[in-house]
């Protein structure tokens, strides 16, 4: 990538353009007439003017001074801003109160010049809360103006309807622009649209500001959590935002578990399956000793498991269940593991790095590669599946994945083309995944971080790896694609055109669930893989 990429002054400008069109194209019959009127107004200002709306939309709030706003690709802010007051973009020095003047656009030594008498002792938080809720009238003593942006909403608004989420904003364009962030070519969506109805943005949209609110708040305050709760919107149609609501409210009940408010949190629990909260449920009656309901909920989960790592977990409850019923149950036997037991010095890294040194002093290339090793194979491998041209899976150029990558019908839709990659594989080695690096390096990949799965690494595996165990790991990974994307071992060896993948474990820790899991497989498919225990020399 060139270090000489300049953008032009008003860059921001036509990427903030591609919002609106993208609104008016798809979703005119969602706008409000009020809103429809700001983006025809919007059209009709002049460039420097609609440059500083802009600039005013992408800061945080909505009031602001004249003399912090300054921008050289704006030639007279006078006149932008006067444009702007003109057609009702901006109010200048309206209505504010003094403590919301006070809190956001003054400094504490001009706090207690402008309002006297303020005792300087005390800090600019207690210095606001002496000032008044009343409105803040003496703005001919400022040498400055106080500008309120009126509908600073809109741009969540076109951002939402664009990215589908609440996440992305105008700094993607830039990241693209710059070259830091470089997306696959594939074609958008022609019929699809993301949202159905405009309630399902409005929904999402007070989701983002819940879920604001939650992680700035007191996770410790059981009422103000309660009132989280309460203000969330009631079951949505929409699988997207209804997952976000779900999982909202298993983080927040979790925090009412946590702070012993069982009842709270049983009944929040109970209005959703997304898991973990039947657990949740599970692991609460467990405090409580009720086994019946415990034992209730599990089996509920055994007949109907949502995923693979529920039933995982709800067979582990289940025995303990039994247990509490006074039934004895033999401990489940576990693959008997290669282990290595290592003392290292750890006093000056961590871990996994001194195991890697360790073995490459044994003559082992080792890479310290952890999710990422089959992750990168699986994301090179399957890289025309997760791009394929499936109506709806984009709808904007800016996508690292298909929206519907983690659904259950991701691979039903995608069979032929995830047989043909297995195929491939099978019969003629993965060789080819060297052309598919070179020709997609840098581009968004959900399963490939460019910066640390290297060429070499690639070519280690191609090398020493056998291709029949790829393609077996990788029918593994297809089970379920978001729960066997992690819990790999930390370090993969090479030496004599061989492979080994080593567990690096140090003192005090064990072997994890999700781990256990890919273990599981490991025996299942003879791989070569050992668990390296660490005591500190």
């Amino acid at each position: 990538m060139s270090d000489s990429i300049d953008l032009a002054a008003d860059y921001y400008l036509n990427n903030f353009k591609k919002l609106t069109q993208h609104t008016l194209d798809w979703y005119p019959d969602f706008l409000s007439p009020s809103e429809l009127e700001w983006l025809t107004q919007f059209d009709q200002l002049e460039h420097s003017a609609q440059c500083l709306l802009v600039r005013l939309l992408s800061r945080r709030g909505h009031w602001f001074r004249s003399d912090k706003l300054q921008y050289d690709e704006i030639p007279s802010l006078t006149d932008a801003l006067k444009q702007l007051e003109l057609s009702s973009f901006i109010a200048i020095n309206s209505s504010i109160s003094e403590q919301e003047f006070g809190r956001v656009l003054l400094t504490k030594a001009e706090l207690v010049s402008l309002f006297t008498p303020l005792n300087k002792s005390l800090n600019k938080e207690q210095l606001v809360a002496e000032l008044s809720p009343q409105p803040y009238s003496d703005f001919k003593s400022l040498e400055f103006d106080v500008i309120e942006l009126c509908n600073p909403q809109i741009i969540s608004l076109l951002l939402t309807l664009f990215f589908a989420n609440t996440h992305q904003d105008l700094s993607q364009f830039v990241l693209d622009d710059l070259g830091l962030h470089q997306f696959e070519s594939y074609p958008l969506s022609k019929t699809r649209r993301f949202f159905t109805a405009r309630r399902e943005v409005d929904q999402l949209l007070m989701l983002a500001d819940i879920q604001s609110q939650y992680a700035e708040g007191n996770r410790k305050d059981a009422h103000y959590l309660l009132t989280l709760l309460e203000s969330l919107p009631h079951k949505i149609g929409h699988h997207y935002i209804e997952r976000k609501r779900q999982h909202l409210i298993n983080d927040i009940a979790r925090d009412l578990e946590r702070l012993e408010q069982y009842e709270h949190s049983i009944y929040w629990f109970k209005q959703i399956p997304l898991p973990p909260a039947r657990e949740r449920l599970v692991r609460i009656y467990d405090k409580l000793n009720d086994i019946n309901k415990m034992s209730d909920v599990v089996t509920k989960i055994l007949q109907h498991p949502h995923d693979l790592a529920e039933l995982e977990v709800a067979k582990k409850l289940k025995q303990r269940v039994k247990r509490k019923q006074g039934e004895k149950i033999p401990r489940q036997k576990k693959p008997v593991l290669s282990e290595y037991h290592l003392d290292l010095d750890l006093s000056s890294q961590r871990v996994e790095l001194a195991v890697k040194e360790y073995f490459e002093q044994q003559g082992y290339q080792v890479f310290y590669a952890e999710n990422i090793l089959l992750n990168g194979l699986f994301g090179l491998a399957f890289w025309d599946v997760l791009f394929a041209p499936v109506e709806g899976a984009f709808i904007n150029q800016y996508q690292h994945r298909p929206l519907d990558l983690y659904h259950s019908d991701f691979i039903t839709k995608r069979k032929e083309k995830i047989d043909e990659a297995l195929h491939t594989i099978q019969h003629d080695g993965f060789d080819h995944l060297c052309s598919v690096y070179a020709q997609k390096y840098g581009l968004s990949n959900p399963f490939v971080h460019w910066s640390l799965f290297s060429k070499t690494l690639l070519d280690a595996c191609i090398k020493s790896m056998p291709k029949q165990l790829i393609a077996e790991l990788f029918k593994v990974m297809l089970q379920d694609l978001k729960l066997f994307r992690n819990g790999m071992p930390d370090l993969m060896l090479f030496k004599d055109g061989d492979y080994h993948w080593v567990e690096v474990k140090g003192p005090g820790d064990k072997l994890q669930d999700n781990q256990w899991r890919w273990i599981e497989q490991f025996h299942r498919l003879s791989v070569n893989f050992s668990v390296c225990y660490v005591t500190s020399a």
